[in-house]
């Protein structure tokens, strides 16, 4: 008998693993460089600081999610480099999408956010800005292996069709890697991301991006085809009623009673901001002499999701959580909300809501109304002006909202949203003031603080018509930031700003009592879920019905992780986490007509 020859033998393996990286070359680099896309993603765009286990995981599932996305195309013959191009150009453009929307809102998009696809003609010029050069990088390696393609079809011709075998042992590998990489992430987790509703980003930080989007999917299908079963809303109920919170009286409460109320949310209003010069000039000086003449919050902590601006809106007029995976207002708007302007219309207030830009916009023109706003003067209900950033500038439309306060029927509940201090910060020769060379500071920066220095100019302006009209002294007034600005750090004059620390969580909130004059700054800490509380306890009107934030001035208040205002002697995280799922049942279920009152 004849044996076969060891080298000849070895020889044969060698030409099979030859044949199979040859004939798979395209798949195989397409696979690589996707992962590489996603590691770069990772640590330069998202850079989420985590715990290094927690960004390891996220790496090892991203590796285990290109192997099992491309390993299929391995056992396909035709077209298999055509598809492997499409299916990389794909994730390509899905990393692109998410950059960009990160660098904007901080947040990645969820399947949610589809509805609000036609809010970005709104924003593009605004997006547009955030486009980098850098992201052409993206699709390199797909330009190169689709100008090269005839040097790797070469390749493949020199070689056999790989065998069969190893293809599928490829991919039996990928789905044993992908497995196995899960268990090690750990399955408690998954079960904590579709229960506890974790937002793309921290999921991501998990699961990688990719799969991050696959849960964000399956959430989706999840609770648009499933209802709350009758148990499932009596615990509901039995939560509300074990959580019902009775604020002793103060010595603030009813001081507002009877009066108009004005809330001034102004767009992206930070702390850091105020207080503080740059050439010798004041950034701020009307809100700064606010902060020694009204009870002044330094340290509000605002709540937005995937709503951004829009769930400032809501949180103020509901003391409910925000969404991380879509807009309450887009995709929740015809809820039957319950909130601060439906509690005024039944004591005899009229209820108004200003802004001067399209009224469709996050869906605002619903969803104000399911709050129980009579009116919204938009973009459509405004003289023509000049448009700074993203609206109608901040001058004309404060001036026309005075006038439109002053023929309201009082006593009148009046929510006022600016725009001029929106992204993309642009200097104009209507919002210079400051003097400030821009190519001094960090993108953005310069025109931020002077387009944060006009909409303070215009607020002064603002309050002398309000004087004029006899509407500011004997009115509650409660001015605050919607959000903090997305900007790097950096110092300018005498701010000091550190993105990574507090004070991008911060913004400052007034509260302007009638007939006031005197000064006190709090320390104390709140969030926006408190202002609709305030408000309420402001003006002597009491109610059962639940909000998650307490009154600011209420005696008994105990702030939690500076997250939710409540009593307990329970772990503070679980608290939160506890609330925040109770909130999202009752907005996804639209479950506010049958909470206890």
């Amino acid at each position: 008998m004849i044996s076969e020859n060891p080298e000849f033998s070895v020889n044969k393996k060698n030409h099979k693993f030859k044949s199979f990286f040859a004939n798979q070359s395209i798949v195989l680099i397409l696979a690589v460089t996707t992962f590489a896309k996603l590691l770069a993603f990772n640590t330069s765009v998202l850079r989420v600081t985590w715990p290094f286990d927690q960004y390891l995981d996220g790496v090892v599932m991203s590796f285990a999610t290109c192997l099992l996305l491309f390993s299929p195309l391995l056992l396909i013959n035709k077209y298999k480099n055509h598809l492997a191009i499409i299916l990389a150009s794909l994730a390509s453009t899905l990393i692109l999408i998410d950059a960009v929307y990160f660098l904007y809102f901080s947040s990645l998009p969820s399947v949610g956010l589809l509805a609000q696809i036609g809010q970005t003609g709104d924003v593009s010029s605004s997006i547009a800005g955030l486009i980098k050069w850098w992201m052409a990088l993206l699709f390199v390696d797909i330009a190169l292996l689709i100008i090269f393609r005839k040097f790797f079809a070469s390749i493949k011709h020199r070689f056999e069709k790989p065998s069969r075998i190893l293809s599928l042992g490829a991919v039996a590998t990928a789905i044993v890697v992908f497995i196995v990489s899960g268990i090690w992430v750990g399955t408690t987790k998954l079960n904590d991301v579709f229960n506890e509703g974790y937002d793309t980003v921290s999921t991501a930080q998990y699961y990688g991006v990719f799969l991050a989007h696959t849960i964000d999917i399956t959430r989706f299908i999840h609770e648009t085809t499933v209802s709350l079963s009758e148990q499932e809303k009596q615990a509901v109920n039995d939560w509300v009623r074990q959580h019902e919170m009775t604020s002793q009286t103060n010595e603030y409460t009813g001081l507002a009673k009877g009066k108009n109320i004005i809330m001034l949310q102004v767009e992206s209003l930070g702390s850091f901001v105020i207080n503080q010069q740059i050439n010798g000039k004041a950034i701020t000086p009307n809100l700064d002499q606010l902060s020694k003449t009204t009870e002044f919050f330094p340290n509000d902590r605002f709540k937005i999701g995937a709503g951004h601006t829009s769930d400032t809106d809501f949180v103020v007029n509901s003391s409910y959580f925000p969404l991380n995976d879509a807009a309450v207002f887009v995709r929740y708007g015809h809820d039957d909300f319950t909130g601060l302007p439906k509690l005024f219309t039944k004591n005899g207030y009229s209820a108004n809501v200003y802004h001067g830009f399209n009224r469709n916009f996050w869906n605002r023109d619903i969803a104000v109304r399911s709050l129980g706003y009579q009116n919204f003067y938009a973009a459509d209900n405004y003289p023509k002006g000049e448009i700074i950033n993203m609206g109608l500038n901040d001058g004309d439309f404060l001036a026309r909202t005075a006038d439109y306060i002053k023929d309201q029927a009082k006593p009148s509940l009046s929510h006022v949203i600016t725009l001029t201090s929106h992204v993309p910060f642009s200097i104009t020769d209507t919002t210079r003031g400051l003097d400030i060379n821009p190519s001094l500071y960090p993108n953005g920066t310069a025109g931020y603080l002077e387009d944060i220095n006009y909409t303070d100019r215009m607020i002064g302006k603002f309050f002398d018509k309000l004087k004029t009209n006899g509407l500011y002294e004997d009115s509650l007034i409660v001015i605050f930031g919607d959000h903090t600005p997305v900007l790097p750090s950096f110092s300018a004059g005498t701010i000091n700003y550190d993105n990574s620390s507090n004070q991008a969580k911060e913004v400052p909130l007034f509260i302007k009592l009638p007939n006031s004059t005197v000064g006190n700054t709090h320390a104390s800490q709140g969030t926006h879920l408190d202002i609709m509380p305030t408000i309420l306890d402001l003006a002597g009107i009491k109610t059962n019905q639940l909000m998650f934030g307490t009154s600011l001035f209420a005696t008994d208040r105990s702030v939690c992780e500076d997250q939710l205002s409540i009593s307990t002697s329970r772990d503070c995280r679980a608290a939160v986490s506890e609330a925040e799922n109770y909130s999202a049942k009752i907005i996804r279920y639209n479950l506010f007509k049958d909470l206890p009152n």
